[in-house]
């Protein structure tokens, strides 16, 4: 068998730049005059958006030049290189989440499935969380082709399999390919619940993938009924899985807030999140909705659902971005919230997708700004660090165990904190010198939470 050794790799914030820094002439005034305009109608930072347009600096460049230090969210690309799926309300999958990562000294890359949607094509062909592939259609997966390949709208695809060996810390092929299905599916972010019986405490359990409306609130609906039988069952507390939860709809976010937080926040109808905008924009809303516009602060409401828990725990990652950090940290001022597992990505903010083939005259390009920042009750929100856990432990994809499995070190550690109030953090010792590729993909989905507020 193929042995491939694996090493720690650094990546950084993707902008795509074409073309070299200076052309020497004035090329690039249209697409720039859009960008600029654009960007001064809707960034977050406006104030750094130059005045003058250079025709001379390719649109890459020029975007870039103007995002704020701490702005990691951001991003321009070229249309060809913008798959669809990005922008699509029902993704092209065959319901296996993925995580990238890069094998050491080559530009080799490998999937990692973080979990896979029950009753999927991936499920029914007995993919599951860790299994790792290394080639997509007989095709080796590498730093160039590896979203390409794997978010390929084709309806089978083949999976060249591998596995990690832990007695010699490397991943090696296993000579076995799985065919799967693909098409255009309602993914159920509800992806696990489960009621955790110890010592006659009931603990509920929620795996909850991404925050989705669905059609007509469909997974709203799901989520409520999923609360409603925890309820129903008596749990005493609740555990929160977000730790590949990238974000999505604000709707959903206020959904389970409403849910979880104290009854007396709900009754009082409390402020769950207030939205920052540049002043431009945040006149705009004030003008046509007034100050209490929901675009510009979000109450709890009372719900039949509400658990009535003076706590809630979530289990986060580095992956835990975006809508995950605006309902814990929503949350927080109002309840006791316990972080379990790592510290979040650190993006309170939402962006809004700006397409060139919308514009006058149309380029192929498409703008991705943070739009708005949003804040606590408290007005409190950490835009570098993201959210420190109370309770450390590290998740592991080459090892893990099964989404709900007690043994896992996130849930495991809550639930020993849950039974005996031990704060006791869990580190992990296992192999795991590799880096995980950012994937603009599911990233640029979670983070277009107000995709459709403006279109310019």
């Amino acid at each position: 068998m193929t042995k491939i050794k694996l090493t720690t790799l650094l990546v950084g914030v993707l902008i795509i730049i074409s073309g070299c820094v200076e052309s020497g002439i004035d090329e690039f005034v249209e697409v720039n005059s859009w960008i600029q305009k654009n960007m001064q109608e809707s960034y977050l930072w406006n104030e750094r958006v130059p005045d003058e347009i250079d025709g001379r600096i390719p649109p890459g460049a020029f975007f870039g030049g103007m995002l704020a230090p701490n702005d990691f969210v951001s991003f321009i690309t070229d249309r060809s290189v913008f798959f669809e799926t990005e922008i699509n309300e029902k993704p092209f999958t065959s319901g296996l989440s993925p995580a990238f990562g890069r094998f050491s000294n080559s530009n080799n890359v490998f999937v990692l499935t973080e979990f896979v949607y029950p009753e999927s094509s991936a499920d029914s062909n007995g993919l599951k969380r860790g299994d790792i592939i290394l080639a997509v259609d007989d095709i080796p997966l590498n730093i160039s082709n590896f979203e390409r390949l794997f978010f390929a709208e084709k309806s089978t695809v083949r999976y060249t399999m591998g596995e990690f060996v832990p007695s010699q810390g490397i991943i090696a092929e296993t000579g076995e390919v799985i065919s799967v299905n693909q098409s255009q599916l309602d993914l159920n972010p509800v992806v696990h619940t489960s009621i955790i019986d110890t010592n006659n405490t009931k603990t509920g359990y929620l795996f909850y993938a991404e925050f989705l409306n669905g059609d007509n609130g469909q997974f709203n609906d799901s989520l409520d009924m999923a609360i409603q039988d925890f309820k129903t069952e008596g749990v005493t507390d609740l555990i929160v899985d977000l730790r590949y939860n990238l974000g999505g709809d604000i709707e959903a976010a206020q959904n389970l807030a409403n849910a979880l937080v104290s009854n007396s926040a709900a009754q009082a109808e409390e402020v769950f999140v207030k939205f920052e905008y540049n002043e431009s924009v945040e006149q705009e809303i004030i003008n046509e909705e007034g100050q209490n516009s929901e675009r510009l602060t979000r109450k709890f409401s009372q719900v039949p659902e509400n658990l009535g828990l003076q706590r809630v725990f979530f289990l986060t990652s580095e992956k835990t971005a975006s809508t995950s950090e605006l309902l814990i940290n929503g949350l927080s001022p109002h309840m006791n919230v316990v972080k379990v597992g790592e510290a979040t990505s650190g993006e309170f903010f939402g962006a809004t997708m700006i397409k060139g083939e919308d514009a006058v005259p149309p380029n192929d390009y498409i703008i991705v700004p943070v739009f708005v920042q949003y804040v606590n009750s408290e007005g409190s929100a950490n835009l570098v660090l993201g959210l420190q856990p109370e309770i450390e432990a590290e998740d592991d994809l080459l090892q893990p165990f099964q989404i709900g499995d007690v043994e896992d070190p996130l849930l495991g550690a809550a639930i020993d904190f849950i039974l005996t109030g031990s704060q006791s953090s869990q580190k992990l010792s296992t192999f795991k010198e590799y880096e995980i590729l950012p994937d603009r993909i599911k990233k640029a989905k979670g983070s277009l939470i107000f995709k459709a507020e403006r279109k310019k």
